[in-house]
């Protein structure tokens, strides 16, 4: 089950779902599936780039930021923690296995908060298409450090 799962279920907030996904997961429970590893050994590194992403997510939403300050760190980070992965003898595959997996641990953040906000803003709303457009954002910024024009 996805985390954002919980937050497409009416009556269930941000706020409610979170500690209910952490319970859960502190309890070994796989709410992320698609967040685990292949090879168990580097779970370490997905749970410790999964927290310090989430506390910077937090970061980003409180103190509101801009996208394009937010998202090249998140990059800066998910690099570092791959590039220590990869020091430690850890292959390459499992790497990029990381990285993509870390990437998409805070798309999925992201675009839970865009449609939160477009949810407000707009009407008539379109989940499927801001979804995308959250996700083109982010990939954008993630690959050029900037705004798309």
């Amino acid at each position: 089950m996805r985390s954002n799962a919980f937050l497409k279920r009416r009556n269930v907030g941000r706020k409610s779902a979170h500690p209910l996904i952490e319970a859960l997961e502190s309890l070994g429970y796989s709410v992320n599936g698609n967040m685990k590893m292949a090879d168990s050994r580097y779970e370490v590194y997905l749970r410790i780039g999964r927290s310090i992403l989430r506390n910077y997510f937090d970061y980003y939403t409180k103190n509101s930021m801009d996208d394009a300050e937010y998202i090249p760190t998140v990059r800066v980070i998910i690099e570092g923690i791959t590039e220590e992965m990869r020091s430690s003898g850890m292959g390459k595959p499992n790497c990029k296995e990381m990285t993509e997996k870390l990437k998409d641990y805070n798309r999925e953040m992201y675009q839970n908060i865009w449609i939160e906000h477009a949810k407000e803003d707009e009407e008539p709303f379109d989940l499927e298409r801001e979804y995308q457009l959250a996700k083109y954002t982010f990939d954008y910024i993630y690959e050029h450090g900037e705004h798309p024009r």
